[in-house]
C-alpha cells in the first residue's frame, strides 16, 4: 500500500480529480498526502530560518489554493501543502524525491495527441521521470 502520496495540484479539473483519487488511496492505506503546486517563479524557501524573499503574486495565489484544498479534506487525513518554484514537471519530481514519495498522483488535461506531442505534457514528464509509481487521473467527461 502507499503511505507517502504526492498529489500534483493546480486547482484544475484534472487536479481535483487526482486529489479525489489520492484521498481514496490515502484513506484506504492510512497514508499521508502532500499537495504540490509548482509556479514558474522562485518562491521563498520552506526551510525554517532560511533567508526569505518577497513572494510573488503567483506564489501567494498557489499557497492560498493549496491551503483551501487541504482545509476541505477530512481533518483525520494527514495532508500538507507545498508550493514550489520552477517548471511543473521538474518541480514535482524534485519534491517527490525529497519527500521519498511512493506514489505520485497527477491529473491529465486531455489536450490530445497533437497538442501533447508539440507542447509535451506535465503528466507525461512525471511518468517518464519518476522513481516511484505514478497514477494519471483523467477528469470525468
Amino acid at each position: 500500500m502507499y503511505t507517502n502520496i504526492l498529489v500534483a495540484y493546480d486547482g484544475s479539473e484534472g487536479a481535483r480529480a487526482a486529489l479525489g483519487r489520492a484521498v481514496e488511496l490515502a484513506t484506504a492505506s492510512g497514508g499521508a498526502l502532500t499537495l504540490v503546486e509548482a509556479v514558474g517563479e522562485a518562491l521563498p524557501p520552506l526551510v525554517p530560518g532560511a533567508p526569505r524573499t518577497a513572494s510573488s503574486e503567483q506564489g501567494v495565489k498557489a499557497r492560498a489554493e493549496l491551503r483551501e484544498a487541504v482545509e476541505a479534506l477530512d481533518p483525520e487525513l494527514q495532508a500538507s501543502p507545498w508550493a514550489v518554484g520552477g517548471p511543473p514537471g521538474k518541480a514535482i519530481l524534485t519534491v517527490a524525491e525529497d519527500i521519498e514519495a511512493d506514489l505520485i498522483v497527477t491529473g491529465s488535461r486531455g489536450r490530445g495527441l497533437v497538442t501533447s506531442a508539440v507542447l509535451g505534457s506535465v503528466s507525461g514528464e512525471i511518468v517518464r521521470g519518476a522513481a516511484c509509481d505514478v497514477l494519471v487521473v483523467h477528469p470525468a467527461a
